[in-house]
């Protein structure tokens, strides 16, 4: 007859089972954590050089563009916005001194 097993020993056979196959499953997680993690870092790694080689000349084509931009502005603003604002000073100013040359003599007429 086959010896029967009391409850005490089909729970402590029980807690060992569970315990051994809670220590695989635990390595087991530590290794796909340990990959997981070297694969992420190989993958920033490559989106790094990524925006390396991509951004880095697209920033820098608009940095000319901006600098090209900012002279054509200055250029234009020396060439041709301040000849006209000074010639329209010089005729505001004048205006304003016929103004106060007329005025003087129509009050020394009264």
């Amino acid at each position: 007859m086959a010896p029967v097993l009391s409850i005490a020993e089909v729970r402590d056979i029980v807690v060992i089972v569970y315990g051994v196959i809670g220590i695989v499953f635990f390595f087991f997680a530590v290794i796909v954590l340990v990959v997981l993690g070297f694969t992420v870092k190989g993958l920033l790694r490559s989106v790094s050089e990524i925006l390396d080689d991509s951004v880095k000349p697209t920033m820098e084509s608009i940095k000319n563009a901006a600098d090209t931009v900012r002279g054509t502005a200055e250029f234009v603003g020396k060439t041709a916005v301040s000849p006209i604002v000074k010639t329209y000073g010089a005729f505001a100013g004048l205006r304003k001194g016929l103004g106060v040359l007329s005025g003087l003599s129509g009050r020394k007429g009264k």
